[in-house]
């Protein structure tokens, strides 16, 4: 049997349950109580952190207001107060950072360094490892981990087509207590200086400018000039850096006149008979317009507007004088037409115009022109498009369709025996072009269009064909880098053409030394090119297209152009050019025309 619990043993238990309970709830009392503490702790260090940040970003941005009055010249010295209440203090660190602006002539490929110089910034790093700022005119935080943000923006502005760079720098190392004097040190004009530099001039012509920062916040300057501009922004990681990439407007890019070099060293000869494949009356220049309508040149009544534009000589006195220039003759050297009698020399149904002199003679000009005779200061030039055609073809090598083009493209080549390829819409690279003869080439644009990038040259041989079909346009690049005499050649009787003569489906594009012979001077059946050849040879280019026995439906940039051998040739000039950019640049890359850069040293000093 089990016995029962007496009375003295009952009141044991009641009193010893007391004091337990007691000393149970003071035990919950002291861990909540000691939980609350470390997690109130906790987060008081949180927004202390905070709270610390918070009152550094502003003290900076004061920092920077003042120091923006000094390095830009509106103030000699100004004091600041820096005080945060904390034992963390702030540095100077002359060495931190650094800015690199330069720019790429795109003719010639020369870069050129404006300046490269250390930036500088003033710090204060929290207790969890959070840096804030003062660099390059601008505020930014980081958390130590590579993260950044920007918190006042830095001085560098971008507005219509005009760079102002006044980069303020740091000049001085050092701890700074709580008061600081920011004092004028140094400043320097880089651009425009042509006392610098005679390079130094606005406006740029045909230029990429890249400014590169290497920073710790450098991710937080990228994401500025993605913000600000639509340039193209590059991030290299492993060295901290950002480079923004800023390009020149290209010149206005329209064929206006029939053929033209808009340089001073481009010139145009006649040394042979017109050559016409349908005309019954021999003429060297005339226009015809594809623009609304199916008819080609042969179907139409040739117009006037085929105009000869060169930047050098134009000489005609070997001509044929039974055929003619149907539109105007204007030169920035002289124009020579031969005696007062003709010679022999082609008539010009247009104007003259020269900047030099009319040879033989003013009066044989007049009696040479249906039009006025006169002179003028000079023509208007077009820079050369190297960088262009050689980023357009770098690109295209490393990015294409090639293996999706679903004809027989390797290594690089289009290749085929015999008879008829045809290439649709897409992006292609191709060490050369060359269509043998009697082979026919169709780029197909129905679905959209082509982009060849050629790196050596395009070749067809005799009687070979190429073919635009669809309503698409074909783009072509030609970097010439392979040493071929010709980096377009029309052997006899070979072709690119289109229904209706529409010149600006078919483009091409070459450096300022591009070569081109549109037939093979033999005589017999012409060549025919319809399309645009646009490379313009800029301040001292060799380019040279040569119709020897060929005729182009279109226009021509270039920088010589001679009517040779043969049958010679002739140029019909498609009066629908003049409202297209035959070539445009990338809508992804802000153009800028001016820079106004300097870098504006200040110290900052304990105050």
């Amino acid at each position: 049997m089990l016995a029962c619990p007496g009375q003295d043993d009952q009141r044991q238990l009641r009193a010893q349950s007391g004091p337990l309970g007691f000393l149970l709830v003071f035990a919950l009392v002291i861990a909540a109580t000691t939980l609350i503490v470390a997690l109130g702790a906790g987060a008081i260090d949180g927004t202390q952190e905070t709270l610390d940040t918070e009152r550094t970003e502003k003290t900076m941005t004061q920092l920077d207001s003042q120091a923006a009055l000094v390095a830009l010249g509106n103030s000699q010295r100004q004091r600041v107060d820096l005080s945060t209440g904390q034992d963390n203090t702030y540095t100077a660190e002359a060495g931190a950072g650094r800015m690199r602006l330069s720019y790429r002539n795109q003719t010639n490929g020369n870069e050129t360094e404006v300046f490269s110089t250390e930036m500088g910034r003033i710090v204060y790093e929290t207790d969890d490892g959070t840096t804030v700022a003062y660099q390059g005119g601008g505020v930014w935080r980081s958390d130590g981990d590579g993260n950044s943000v920007m918190v006042s923006p830095p001085e560098f502005h971008y507005r219509d087509a005009t760079l102002t760079l006044p980069l303020v720098t740091v000049g001085s190392s050092g701890t700074i207590g709580d008061r600081a004097v920011i004092s004028d040190a140094n400043t320097t004009r880089y651009f425009p200086n042509p006392d610098r530099n005679g390079n130094y001039t606005n406006p740029l012509e045909n230029a990429r400018v890249e400014v590169a920062v290497t920073s710790e916040y450098y991710r937080a300057w990228g994401r500025y000039f993605e913000t600000r501009t639509d340039g193209e922004v590059e991030y290299d990681h492993p060295n901290d850096r950002v480079t923004l990439a800023l390009v020149t407007p290209l010149q206005n890019t329209k064929v206006t006149s029939a053929t033209s070099s808009l340089s001073a060293s481009g010139t145009f000869n006649l040394n042979g008979n017109a050559g016409n494949i349908c005309s019954p009356t021999k003429v060297y220049i005339n226009s015809y317009n594809s623009s609304g309508t199916d008819d080609g040149y042969c179907e139409q009544t040739p117009g006037k507007d085929g105009d000869i534009v060169y930047g050098g000589d134009i000489d005609l006195t070997s001509g044929s004088g039974s055929s003619d220039i149907h539109g105007d003759v204007v030169s920035g050297g002289t124009v020579d037409v031969g005696k007062a009698n003709g010679n022999g020399a082609p008539f010009v149904d247009g104007n003259i115009s020269y900047s030099d002199r009319c040879d033989d003679s003013r009066n044989a000009c007049d009696n040479r022109s249906s039009g006025q005779v006169s002179q003028i200061s000079g023509i208007d030039q077009a820079p050369a498009i190297n960088g262009i055609v050689r980023t357009q073809v770098n690109e295209t090598r490393s990015s294409n369709d090639n293996a999706d083009s679903g004809v027989p493209i390797s290594g690089d080549r289009l290749n085929y025996s015999a008879g008829t390829v045809e290439l649709r819409a897409g992006s292609y690279y191709l060490q050369t072009v060359d269509v043998a003869s009697g082979g026919r080439v169709t780029l197909n644009t129905t679905d959209g269009d082509i982009f060849l990038a050629v790196e050596e040259n395009v070749d067809l041989g005799e009687n070979a064909s190429m073919e635009v079909v669809g309503d698409g346009t074909v783009s072509v690049y030609v970097e010439g880098s392979g040493g071929n005499s010709n980096q377009l050649s029309l052997g006899k009787g070979a072709s690119i053409t289109n229904d209706g003569d529409d010149a600006p489906q078919f483009r091409l594009f070459g450096q300022d030394d591009f070569t081109a012979t549109i037939g093979d001077g033999s005589g017999g059946n012409l060549a025919k090119y319809v399309g645009v050849i646009y490379a313009p040879p800029g301040a001292s280019g060799t380019g040279t297209v040569t119709l020897a026995s060929g005729v182009v439906y279109g226009g021509v940039l270039t920088g010589t152009t001679t009517i040779g051998s043969g049958n010679g040739g002739s140029i019909h000039y498609d009066e629908a050019l003049r409202t297209q950019q035959v070539l445009e640049q990338s809508e992804s890359i802000v153009r800028v025309t001016y820079i106004h850069a300097s870098t504006n040293e200040v110290q900052i000093a304990n105050g």
